[in-house]
């Protein structure tokens, strides 16, 4: 089997064309054996001028002949300056502003939008109302007494059954409302603490779903009333509200958060 060949580096390849010297390798021994001459001449001690020079010179064949791992001298050195200077520690500042199409992507402003499951509740109650199995079961009724007592429905006369279908009713709740952000933003898990005053234990503690929306059944008697906001994970800050319920018809209520920023 034949032995594959080395695998060199092939990119920084250079003709030789000064005898076995390439251009470069030329330039390098030409400029710091010119300095090792220099150096020679110009230092008057006499065992100091050969080292420099001797020193000087080394250098440019170092440059010229000896690379390691393929790679230059010159290479080397070049990326440890680049590494020394380079910072060690980078910080992310945020300059490009939100794409639109991000923002309130997952849910709407509109309020509307946001009750709209329980609009959903009321017509599936109304459905199932319009196909309540109670016609069906008085129908049921009548056939057997036809069949119990032929004789005397013959004789007796037809009477109207002004009984209507009973429908069941869907129970609405009592109070409701939202939780928002500063960008109207629904957020789901807020614990809403219902307090007769500000000082007192909560008689009723209600939380958001995930759209934010919150819904209490049970009445409650009519009077003033101390809604104390909280956040489980402390992320969003918001006021102590005071609002008034009434027995009937009492409007969903909007609760915003207090940004910090």
């Amino acid at each position: 089997m034949d032995q594959h060949p080395i695998p060199r580096q092939i990119t920084t390849f250079e003709f030789k064309l000064i005898g076995f010297l390439t251009i470069k390798q030329f330039i390098y021994l030409v400029i710091f054996v010119a300095l090792g001459l220099a150096i020679y001449g110009l230092t008057p001690i006499p065992v100091l001028n050969v080292m420099f020079g001797v020193l000087t010179a080394s250098i440019g064949a170092a440059f010229a002949f000896i690379p390691i791992n393929d790679r230059p001298m010159e290479v080397w050195i070049r990326n440890l300056i680049k590494r020394l200077t380079s910072p060690t520690q980078y910080g992310f500042q945020k300059q490009n502003k939100p794409i639109s199409f991000l923002q309130d992507a997952v849910f709407s402003s509109d309020p509307h939008q946001i009750t709209a499951h329980i609009d959903s509740q009321k017509k599936l109650g109304s459905y199932l109302g319009k196909n309540s199995p109670t016609f069906s079961v008085n129908k049921k009724q009548n056939i057997n007494e036809l069949l119990l007592n032929p004789l005397s429905n013959l004789t007796k006369k037809p009477t109207i059954n002004n009984q209507s279908s009973t429908s069941s009713q869907v129970k609405h709740p009592f109070l409701t409302g939202t939780v928002k952000n500063h960008k109207f933003t629904p957020l789901g898990g807020i614990l809403i603490y219902v307090k007769k005053s500000a000082d007192t234990e909560p008689i009723r503690i209600l939380k958001s779903n995930a759209h934010g929306v919150f819904l209490s059944y049970n009445p409650m008697p009519q009077g003033e009333y101390f809604f104390e906001v909280k956040d489980p994970k402390q992320t969003h800050l918001f006021d102590t509200m005071k609002f008034k319920v009434e027995d009937q018809n009492n409007q969903p209520l909007e609760i915003y958060s207090k940004e910090l920023i």
